[in-house]
């Protein structure tokens, strides 16, 4: 059973398989998928056998006919829609870089088109349709509309709000999507002796401002981690919020690229989020973190904290913060971030949380969600990480959301000043969550608590949690890319 034709309700539909794509994805109204009726459609073997022959059409011609796709509407109505959106999803599986299907030259404009422009749709469209990096992290039962596709189509609204570069292959450190990635954390910051941390009086509220002292000690464990990264075997790193300030970005430019050489055995270190803080010369200053490409110094991706983060008086007694008032509520002064920024690479769709920003995602939750990012990572200034508190939890909610890899990097100043007596041990330097299983059969976690000693140790994982040779090793996490196991309709590869 099929609903009423209803074609002479849309506009003409165009040749071009993305805008095709957004145009029919659409108009297919979301209260579809709030039942089973599309769960049904899916699993119809003569919805199946259409999708698949039009899509060899489309990689043929690289387009659909206009009339091939009004005739299939005007019998079959959203029914119609949604078989040529299958085909349309295996044809463009073909022009995802990040995919298991190669080598279809019809394709070649439309991955072409994305990227140099960021999206596989033209402007005659809006919004954006983006290829997929990565799945919800949770047993694939019926589905919500978008995990039907190997694409996710971004709203305008949604579009609007987020800042999304591709990453030039030139740029590209091209991580094979079947190989773990080693993921380093060191704390930098040891005590509060390390970090600038002042409260003054600012609109009739306590305010605070965090950032790093810049000092030789502080320089020389910039050079020790960038060395023992490299030994170690990472080829990403994340370091925590406050240890950022405008000076210390160029010292860590000049630093990474003065050190690095193209063999890839000596020096696997490649892309650095060297932290967060005040950058920039607007009052108060934005919290800004930032990747780093090693091989060229250049900036990949800066990213503004969204929220500050609020003291209260019991937290800044228990953090024992120098020069604290004892009573009542601090803000932190900054300049809040207005929108998400993502960079594609073989990695995956990156973005960059910090801190207090895990904790109230709704600010961002809708963007991540339609864009479908794969990685995230968080700086965070804090007591030390332990299990089952909000840096896991947060993470938690984000793997079962998203299917994201989640990498939260902590410095040691807050934990050296309280007492062993207030905290357990052992207490962690970072925590590193994900998927379990590319199959998403489970709701199975990945969960990696790596800890470090001093400010130049890099976080490590204890045996059980990871190493198969009884020896501590570095996090790890998968890169983003989108497999045929998730799309009962793609062709078996």
């Amino acid at each position: 059973m099929t609903d009423q034709p209803e074609a002479d309700a849309y506009p003409a539909h165009p040749a071009d398989p993305a805008d095709l794509f957004v145009t029919l994805y659409d108009a297919l109204p979301d209260d579809l998928f709030e039942g089973w009726t599309v769960t049904e459609w899916s699993g119809d073997p003569e919805v199946r056998r259409q999708a698949t022959e039009l899509s060899e059409t489309v990689l043929d011609l690289g387009e659909l006919p206009p009339e091939t796709t009004e005739k299939i509407i005007t019998e079959e109505g959203h029914r119609g829609r949604f078989t040529v959106l299958l085909a349309l999803d295996i044809a463009l599986a073909h022009a995802n870089p990040y995919g298991p299907y190669h080598g279809s030259p019809a394709m070649t404009a439309i991955l072409v088109r994305y990227l140099t422009e960021g999206r596989f749709n033209s402007e005659e469209t809006d919004g954006a349709l983006l290829p997929r990096c990565a799945y919800p992290g949770r047993p694939r039962g019926r589905r919500a509309k978008d995990e039907f596709f190997g694409v996710h189509r971004v709203p305008a609204d949604y579009w609007d709000g987020v800042e999304h570069e591709v990453l030039p292959a030139v740029h590209d450190a091209h991580f094979s999507k079947d190989r773990p990635v080693t993921v380093g954390c060191a704390p930098l910051l040891e005590t509060f002796d390390d970090v600038e941390l002042s409260f003054e009086k600012r609109f009739g509220m306590t305010v605070y401002r965090l950032r790093p002292v810049d000092s030789p000690g502080l320089r020389t464990r910039i050079k020790t981690i960038i060395r023992r990264l490299d030994e170690a075997g990472a080829q990403i790193a994340v370091l925590p919020e406050a240890s950022l300030d405008d000076t210390l970005l160029e010292y860590w430019k000049e630093a990474a690229f003065d050190s690095a050489g193209r063999d890839r055995e000596a020096h696997p270190l490649r892309y650095l989020l060297v932290g967060s803080g005040p950058l920039g010369s607007t009052e108060p200053p934005p919290n800004r973190a930032v990747l780093l490409d090693r091989w060229t110094g250049r900036e990949l991706l800066a990213q503004d904290k969204l929220s500050g983060f609020t003291l209260d008086a019991r937290q800044m007694r228990e953090w024992r913060l120098p020069h604290a008032p004892a009573e009542g509520v601090a803000e932190e002064y900054i300049t809040p971030g207005t929108g998400v920024r993502l960079l594609d690479c073989s990695l995956g769709r990156i973005a960059v949380m910090i801190c207090e920003d895990l904790s109230r995602s709704i600010v961002w939750d809708r963007e991540l969600r339609a864009c479908g990012v794969s990685h995230l990572f968080v700086p965070i200034f804090s007591k030390p990480i332990l299990p089952f508190r909000w840096e896991q939890q947060g993470a938690e909610r984000q793997v079962t959301l998203l299917g994201s890899w989640v990498t939260v990097a902590n410095s040691l100043a807050v934990g050296a000043a309280i007492p062993e007596t207030e905290i357990p041990q052992p207490r962690f330097t970072c925590l590193v969550a994900g998927p379990r299983g590319l199959e998403r059969e489970t709701y199975g976690m990945d969960i990696q608590f790596g800890r470090a000693e001093t400010g130049d140790e890099l976080g490590m994982v204890d045996p059980a949690d990871g190493s198969e040779t009884g020896e501590r090793v570095l996090p790890r996490v998968f890169p983003g890319a989108v497999y045929n196991m998730w799309h009962d309709h793609w062709p078996r590869c």
